[in-house]
């Protein structure tokens, strides 16, 4: 079986409604991705997409409710609060933080990052999407899409499998962000600010007073010794007194995650959410 790609909205939308059906299409994305409203064609489109690290850029609105009024409790005590959010795939979740953060009139400077954010697209019959390292993440043959982790679709795993082994281009035709439009609507307006940065890569020191870490430093998706240098990467990030969210949402949609507060160059736990952080024996 294979997956079919089309840039009509309407008719993606009729399709999402319809069992079994809407397993067979997907987005195929346009330098126009940012005008895009529909929400069920966004859902879907981010369920399709798998980066190089083999996470999804699927995600959910409301998904961190419950984490997002302790976080407002903390930051709103920060004279200056400088949040970073971290590996936030689509973005909706710092969306809806900074939302709120706006309507409790509390003043800040909000950054997110994503290593896989930004794409790159050349344009043809053949349209290919590479990350920022140049890795391919998905294609369009004509109608057809081609990705990888498609276990229901092998066809489209193949033709992703035989587009990876064909030259990188030199140029490409253009490059967007992969944010959900009403984020990238946000950083236009600047009320989120985004950066280029690798949690396990890129070094900041002393600028954050409010981290988020979410569903990404997890034991399912990376090793002790891989996790533990990007824990220190955060730290470093982090100013004295500053609060850390790390955690994981299960299957159930339950938040199993920790407030922890930088003190003296450890991080010290400051309370629990359900079953807190999976990594809270690594975390120090």
């Amino acid at each position: 079986m294979i997956k079919f790609a089309s840039e009509n909205i309407k008719f993606l939308e009729k399709i999402s409604a319809v069992p079994v059906l809407k397993y067979f299409f997907v987005l195929k994305i346009s330098a126009n991705f940012q005008k895009i409203d529909s929400e069920p064609v966004l859902k879907k489109f981010y369920t399709d997409i798998y980066v190089n690290d083999k996470t999804s850029k699927k995600t959910e609105k409301n998904r961190f409710d419950d984490l997002n009024e302790t976080s407002l409790n903390y930051i709103k005590k920060q004279k200056n609060p400088v949040i970073h959010d971290i590996a936030v795939s689509n973005g909706i979740s710092s969306s809806e933080l900074s939302g709120k953060l706006k309507t409790g009139n509390i003043k800040n400077e909000f950054y997110i990052s994503d290593k896989f954010a930004e794409i790159f697209v050349k344009k043809g019959f053949i349209t290919k999407i590479y990350d920022s390292d140049k890795n391919l993440m998905f294609a369009y043959i004509g109608f057809l899409f081609a990705a990888d982790k498609n276990i229901f679709f092998p066809l489209t795993v193949l033709l992703f499998k035989l587009l990876k082994k064909t030259k990188i281009p030199v140029n490409f035709d253009y490059k967007l962000l992969l944010f959900h439009p009403e984020t990238l609507k946000k950083i236009k307006t600047g009320e989120l600010r985004y950066i280029n940065y690798d949690v396990f890569n890129t070094v900041i020191k002393d600028k954050f007073t409010f981290v988020r870490v979410m569903n990404i430093l997890n034991l399912g998706y990376f090793n002790r010794q891989k996790i533990k240098p990007a824990l220190e990467n955060i730290k470093k990030s982090m100013k004295e007194n500053a609060i850390l969210l790390i955690g994981r949402t299960n299957a159930d949609g339950i938040n199993n995650a920790g407030f922890y507060k930088k003190n003296n160059n450890k991080l010290i736990l400051l309370e629990d959410v359900n079953e807190g952080s999976e990594i809270n024996s690594i975390i120090g």
